[in-house]
Order: structure tokens, then sequence, then C-alpha cells
């Protein structure tokens, strides 16, 4: 008696069915691991591909952070160019109110030639003893030089206020400067 006998049925189909689990088991483990060679290889291109793209956006944000910390060294130069320049207009303006103040009330005066429409004359064509060409002058009040003065200085602030505007929106567009 053989083993063969001993099990019930045909030998030949329980070794069939034996064979077929088997290759059936082998082949399983044999896809698991190509499944699992495929698996390692995709997350591993994944991953390069992920640590490719962090690199790109650290240099782009490096980048951007470069090109703002120039922006921001032009604007702060520009800042401090149209303070100074602000700062000596000023300054003249105020040397100027100064010097025709009243210190010496004759000869710093301050007057203004006018030419005026013969119908429109209000000063007297005449010239005076101090005269010396066809316009008439007017002379201005110590309270209205002080006036012209402050007209003068507010147009002062305003052009530079102007100008640095100008320049802070040229800087922030990328633009040159152009003269008008």
């Amino acid at each position: 008696m053989s083993i063969v006998d001993l099990i019930p049925g045909s030998p030949r189909t329980w070794l069939l069915g034996a064979f077929l689990v088997v290759v059936f088991g082998a082949g399983w483990a044999a896809n698991g691991w190509r499944l699992g060679k495929q698996l390692a290889m995709a997350e591993k291109t994944h991953s390069d591909t992920l640590g490719e793209i962090a690199r790109a956006a650290a240099h782009q944000v490096r980048a951007q952070m470069d090109a703002r910390v120039l922006l921001e060294q032009q604007l702060a130069e520009l800042d401090s160019t149209q303070h100074k320049e602000l700062t000596d207009a000023q300054a003249e303006n105020e040397r100027l109110r100064r010097l025709y103040s009243g210190a010496d009330a004759e000869r710093k005066r301050l007057r203004i030639e006018v030419r005026v429409a013969e119908a429109d004359r209000v000063v007297s064509a005449t010239p005076g003893a101090g005269s010396v060409g066809d316009g008439a002058r007017v002379e201005l009040s110590e309270r209205a030089g002080s006036a012209v003065w402050d007209i003068r200085a507010g147009m002062i602030r305003d052009q530079k206020k102007l100008e640095y505007l100008q320049g802070y929106v040229r800087t922030l567009t990328g633009q040159t400067a152009t003269t008008p």
C-alpha cells in the first residue's frame, strides 16, 4: 500500500490540486515581491519629485526674498534722497524768508515786477526816481511777503512729495525715471 492509496479519491486530482495551490501561492508571492519593488520604485520617484519641487520652491522663495530686500533698499535710498532734497529746499526757503523778512526793509524788501494791460493798470506807469524800465513794481508788505514764502514752501513740499511718490511707483513697477 502506498501513501497515495491512503488519500481518498483520485490521487491525481489531489496532486493536481496541491500542485495548483503551490503554483498559485508561488505566483502570489512572486507577484507580491514584484509589486513591492514597483511600490518601492514609485515611492522613490515620488520622493525624488517632491524633493525637486521643494528645492524649486525654496529657490523661488529665496529669489523673491532677494528681490524684496533689493526693493526695500531702493525704496530706503529713494526715501533718504527725497527727504534730503525736501529738507534742503525747505532750508533754502527759510533762508530766503529770513533774508527778505525786514531786517533791512529798504534793501531786502520783496519786489515783484508786473506788466499789466493799459486798461487794467492800477499801478502808476510813470517811472519813479529808482525805476529803470517799463514795468511797474509792486512792493509787498512784510505780511504779504511772508504769505508768498509760505505759498512757496507749500509748493516745494508738494513738489517733493509728488517726486517721491512718482519715484516710489517707478521703483515698485521697475520703470526707469524719466524727466519731464
